[in-house]
């Protein structure tokens, strides 16, 4: 057993004991077409030749009865696997959604959303075909056994003479059990191709429209949609065929048997119910052994789905938290020491080296490129640096815990994220036992209250139903008023108000104010009018540190700043 299949299998061992009962009830299912077999030998040869009317007033309750005994145990077992595979669906889609949590924004960014869905949805669903196959691998061969048992008790002579071809069985459903795995995986890998393709074109469909490209996007997705038909349509016959092959190798057999089962009958060695009961028996092995391939069939594709999501379980974050410090109360320092950052494709931060005071406001500008955003993703360590160190109070961030130095960083960006929640639950979002009087005063700090107060339901209106009325700088305030309530002291602001019109610019920049007031900052700007009252302004060239002063002295200095500043003007 490969350590794959191994691992696979440990998903299920916390339900060993349901598991246990499932396979009791199976057994008892197993039994009951050998019941079926022996009421059908009764009723040739006690009734219907041998005319028993006492046998005859029996059989109705037994074979009532034997079908209740069917539903009972086909209900409980149903109910019983499919609560277990779900409870391991659940279970795969919460570690895979704490995963995602865990993986850095690196690959987040790297990582199409749609593929994400796809994997939480599609792969994690497929997985609980492993518990019906368990059903389906306990049941059918004891079915399968109990069943030759009785054939070779009936007739031993007929029976390896109808059970010669079992061997033969075991090509299809290994051959074509291989090629489902095969197509599986492909169909899943496409499947999330295509729902990335969605996610995109759902985000970016004002882009689409104004361009006028919907022939060519729709062209795009029938491409992929058609792949998918095709890996979905290989899946599908490969899952099928081997089923209609085992009946066809099983009927050789049972053609073999009927002939010379007839002519024990006309010499009168076996009697007609016998014979009959015995056909009966070998016809109802056809179920089992098609369910021994689709037992194949649903094992590759849950295998196949489960590699899927171990791969990514098994992915390790970018940002290790392996720091075991915490960060201490009160004023923070920041120190870039000799910090450089590469993506793998030359270094976009070079030899950086600056230091932000407690209460000191630092702007970072330059051209884009010039590894401003770079630099501000390092503070709340979404990526380390590849060389130098970035420390808080003197110490590694990489000395603290993750969970910690995060709680002590608040981040604005430039495209303002509101969650599909009410705009109180949005602002309380970093401090979630905020009191209602707690979120209006962040609010009003952020220059919010006003308009949040003419929302259809106020503060408990939802984002989603609102829709696109609220404009970009609505959004930003929103965001600043959560940054106000989380109150951490060191605050990155990344191209906050670059995306505004003036009148927005304006009300975000007085909410700005308040919120940098007694905190560590850290401005990441390429409008310049946004930094004219930093204490400090860094300007950053190809990823280097090439200037630094005030926006007055910076100006005089004729430099990169001032060049900056008048194709701005």
């Amino acid at each position: 057993m490969s350590p794959g299949t191994r691992r696979f299998l440990s998903l299920f061992r916390p339900h060993w004991p349901g598991l246990l009962l499932g396979t009791v009830l199976l057994v008892l299912a197993a039994n009951v077409p050998a019941g079926i077999v022996l009421l059908v030998r009764v009723v040739l040869d006690d009734v219907l030749i041998r005319k028993d009317e006492r046998v005859l007033m029996l059989l109705p309750l037994a074979l009532v009865g034997l079908y209740g005994v069917s539903a009972g145990v086909h209900i409980g077992r149903a109910a019983l696997t499919r609560s277990i595979a779900f409870r391991v669906v659940e279970r795969i889609r919460s570690e895979l959604f704490r995963q995602y949590l865990r993986l850095g924004v690196g690959w987040h960014q790297s990582t199409p959303t749609g593929e994400m869905v796809s994997r939480i949805s599609a792969d994690a669903h497929n997985v609980q075909y492993a518990v019906n196959g368990f059903a389906t691998v306990v049941q059918k061969p004891i079915t399968l056994v109990v069943l030759v048992v009785l054939a070779l008790a009936m007739d031993p002579v007929l029976a390896i003479v109808a059970l010669g071809v079992l061997p033969f069985v075991a090509v299809p459903i290994h051959r074509f059990g291989r090629r489902l795995r095969a197509a599986t995986r492909a169909s899943l890998t496409n499947l999330a191709g295509l729902s990335t393709l969605v996610q995109e074109v759902a985000t970016g469909i004002r882009v689409v429209q104004s361009f006028g490209q919907e022939a060519r996007v729709q062209e795009r997705f029938d491409r992929v949609n058609h792949e998918q038909y095709r890996l979905q349509l290989r899946a599908a016959l490969a899952q099928v065929v081997p089923g209609p092959v085992v009946e066809c190798i099983a009927a050789v057999g049972v053609a073999a048997a009927l002939y010379l089962g007839g002519q024990r009958v006309f010499a009168g060695q076996t009697t007609p119910g016998s014979l009959v009961a015995f056909l009966v028996a070998l016809g109802l092995m056809n179920d089992p052994l098609k369910g021994l391939s689709q037992v194949a069939s649903l094992w590759q594709q849950s295998l196949a789905s489960a590699e899927t999501v171990f791969s990514l379980l098994d992915l390790e974050p970018e940002v290790p938290d392996r720091g075991a410090l915490p960060v201490p109360e009160g004023p923070c320092t920041l120190d870039f020491d000799h910090v450089s950052y590469d993506y793998g494709d030359g270094a976009v931060v070079r030899d950086v080296t600056f230091r932000v005071e407690p209460g000191q406001v630092v702007a970072l500008v330059g051209a884009s490129g010039s590894g401003k955003s770079t630099i501000a993703s390092l503070v709340p360590r979404f990526r380390d640096p590849t060389s130098g160190r970035v420390r808080l109070r003197g110490e590694d961030l990489r000395d603290y815990r993750l969970a910690d130095l995060r709680r002590r960083v608040a981040l604005v960006t430039q495209e303002p994220f509101l969650f599909n929640d009410t705009v109180r639950e949005n602002i309380a979002f970093g401090r979630p036992g905020a009191t209602p009087e707690e979120v209006e005063a962040a609010s009003r700090a952020a220059n919010a209250h006003a308009f949040v107060q003419d929302l259809p339901q106020g503060y408990e209106t939802r984002i989603d139903e609102l829709g696109l009325r609220l404009s970009g700088g609505q959004r930003q305030r929103l965001c600043i008023a959560r940054a106000l309530l989380f109150d951490a002291p060191i605050l990155v602001l990344d191209e906050a108000t670059s995306a505004l019109d003036s009148e927005s610019e304006a009300l975000v920049q007085e909410a700005l104010e308040r919120l940098m007031e007694h905190r560590t900052v850290l401005i990441i700007a390429h409008r310049l009018s946004t930094v004219r009252r930093a204490d400090r302004i860094l300007v950053l060239e190809d990823g280097r540190l090439v200037e630094e002063g005030t926006h007055e002295g910076l100006l005089e200095g004729g430099g990169v700043y001032a060049r900056l500043r008048e194709r701005q003007a």
